[in-house]
């Protein structure tokens, strides 16, 4: 008998030894990063980011780690901005232009939606500001209800204006306008009232208001998004968990009512989806997994998480084919915001990694810097083709764009690793053309207000 108890106790020591190995090899191989930060050119080009005008959202009420730990690090006088600069960039002497508005990173960088002329921005708050002195939480998703959409004039970049601000319903945490700018599609966490549909009035205030449920099994309050499609007819929904895509036809009855109508069942689509967008012609809709909810502890999600993926989907409603994958590509960690290039040749996504994890944890994989990856897109067949990654400093940038030439790339940097950050940064980039294409960093930014987490052209 004695010897049975010393062969189990041998047994389960060995099997503990064995586990605490395997802990410390994957802790060494989380040391490796496969990622190389790029270098600045030596000889880089002027920036000439073209286009109209440029908008950055700043969340000034958390830094990028509070994420993981609640705490804050709030800096007194620092609050919530939309920063406007007026295009083309001059690069030695930028004009911008800076107005309050409470937004949150707490969603999608899908928080701005602007008219098609270019005249008015339409911001959703997501969450609103905690009380004054405030500085830590026993979770992020204690962070005190949203409730508005603040509604901007940009008719002069240079000094831009808040129209009116109104609470449409529990934290609106995404945006999107349709392409003929009369309705708005936002995104609710009120129960039974999760899609609202407003009319815009002439002068660009909210008009009447449509409230629609939008719950399906397993689907999670938050971060569900919707996008309009080119046509102004659908709507692509993500759903169930984050990891269906619903498709919606959206339309105007006699009485002026708007109803809105499943179009097929819902597409399965990932893991873990960010917010989708269409192509200019409605062929495609693209959208990044993140690969979040691989894991059956969710610490691992954050922790362990597999590279991302992009994916291609077709949509043809005229050809009365239901949309389908067409094309699905590997990318890198966290891959949260992206944009499309102007020719529809390429895709450029940005790479949380793991930025998002806070200094008290020690080396880690994904933690030091964030990354870019740069994805051609063949917009007949919906094909995508990794091309490469490239690494740069700054936690937790959640979106990029092209300029109105395709020629540059910004990027929004949420802060960097330092103690009570100020600002946060829009990094720019060269987009070099030609058969392999690439991104080139010159090392120019410009600092804007903590917290930059959307980023939206007017072309």
């Amino acid at each position: 008998m004695k010897h049975i108890k010393i062969k189990n106790l041998k047994k389960i020591l060995l099997a503990l030894i064995g586990f605490v190995l395997a802990i410390l090899l994957y802790g060494i191989v989380q040391l490796r990063e496969p990622v190389a930060i790029a270098k600045v050119s030596p000889s880089p080009q002027p920036i000439t980011f073209t286009g109209d005008k440029l908008l950055i959202a700043s969340d000034a009420d958390m830094v990028a780690t509070a994420y993981a730990d609640a705490k804050l690090d709030r800096v007194a006088g620092i609050e919530d901005t939309l920063t406007v600069i007026d295009l083309p960039l001059n690069s030695e002497n930028p004009q911008i232009a800076t107005v309050q508005i409470s937004n949150s990173v707490m969603s999608w960088p899908q928080i701005i939606a602007t008219s098609p002329d270019g005249k008015r921005a339409y911001i959703v708050e997501v969450r609103s500001r905690p009380e004054d002195g405030i500085q830590q939480l026993e979770t992020i998703d204690d962070m005190p209800e949203g409730k508005l959409i603040t509604v901007v004039d940009l008719s002069n970049a240079r000094q831009p204006k808040i129209i009116e601000s109104v609470p449409v319903g529990r934290n609106p945490e995404h945006i999107s306008i349709s392409p003929d700018g009369k309705l708005l599609a936002v995104n609710l966490e009120d129960k039974e009232r999760e899609l609202l549909i407003v009319k815009l009035q002439p002068d660009g205030k909210l008009g009447e208001r449509f409230y629609f449920p939008m719950s399906s099994e397993g689907t999670r309050t938050d971060n569900r998004t919707a996008i309009w499609h080119p046509s102004g007819k659908y709507l692509a929904m993500t759903q169930d968990i984050n990891s269906n895509i619903g498709f919606y036809e959206v339309t105007t009855v006699s009485n002026g009512d708007i109803e809105v109508k499943p179009y097929g069942k819902p597409l399965e689509v990932g893991n873990h989806l960010g917010h989708p967008r269409f192509t200019t012609n409605g062929r495609f809709l693209l959208v990044c997994d993140l690969k979040w909810s691989t894991k059956s502890l969710p610490l691992l999600n954050y922790l362990a998480n597999p590279p991302g993926k992009a994916i291609s989907i077709k949509f043809e409603p005229e050809s009365a084919q239901l949309p389908q994958i067409v094309s699905k590509v590997e990318v890198g960690l966290s891959p949260e915001g992206f944009a499309i290039s102007p020719d529809e040749s390429l895709m450029a996504i940005v790479n949380m990694r793991r930025t998002y994890l806070p200094s008290f944890i020690p080396a880690w994989r994904g933690k030091p810097y964030s990354s870019l990856s740069l994805v051609k897109f063949d917009s007949d067949s919906g094909q995508l083709t990794n091309i490469d990654e490239y690494g740069f400093e700054g936690l937790l940038p959640e979106q990029v764009t092209f300029d109105a030439e395709g020629k540059s790339l910004a990027v929004v940097i949420f802060n960097y690793r330092e103690p009570s950050p100020k600002t946060g940064a829009v990094e720019f980039w060269n987009v070099v053309s030609g058969d392999k294409p690439r991104l080139e960093r010159t090392g120019s930014k410009i600092d804007v207000v903590r917290g930059a987490h959307d980023l939206v052209l007017v072309p």
